[in-house]
């Protein structure tokens, strides 16, 4: 009995820790919607846009193949249409000058625009 018990909570264990892995590796996008002046049902349809035409992965795909280093996740702040903001944050990167921010911001300019999105305000934060 003892015996049996003890495979138990063995097996439950390591399910755990597999369980924990998998997770850990499964990026999400976050989205921040607020609400103000009742535009919250226009930033809920940029919201599903951004899902159906899969923009977070189309920028994270540009900037690793621009040779960044990207979290998988960017954070969107959105009121409006005309009041976007998107927030990148960057792994191997000493400093941020106004040359790499510029690159950054071209690419998400591109892709949104490729996708029809008005501009984004493209904040670029560094994570160690």
């Amino acid at each position: 009995m003892h015996k049996r018990l003890k495979y138990v909570f063995y097996l439950m264990g390591v399910l755990a820790v597999i369980a924990a892995i998998y997770l850990k590796n499964q990026p999400l996008p976050t989205m921040h919607l607020s609400e103000s002046n009742g535009t919250q049902s226009g930033a809920e349809d940029i919201a599903q846009k951004l899902q159906s035409t899969q923009l977070t992965k189309k920028i994270v795909v540009a900037l690793r193949a621009e040779g960044y280093h990207p979290d998988s996740t960017i954070e969107y702040l959105i009121d409006s249409s005309d009041n976007q903001i998107i927030t990148i944050q960057l792994h191997n990167l000493e400093k941020l000058d106004s040359r790499t921010e510029s690159k950054i911001q071209e690419i998400v300019r591109n892709i949104a625009s490729q996708n029809n999105f008005k501009l984004f305000i493209v904040d670029v934060q560094l994570t160690d």
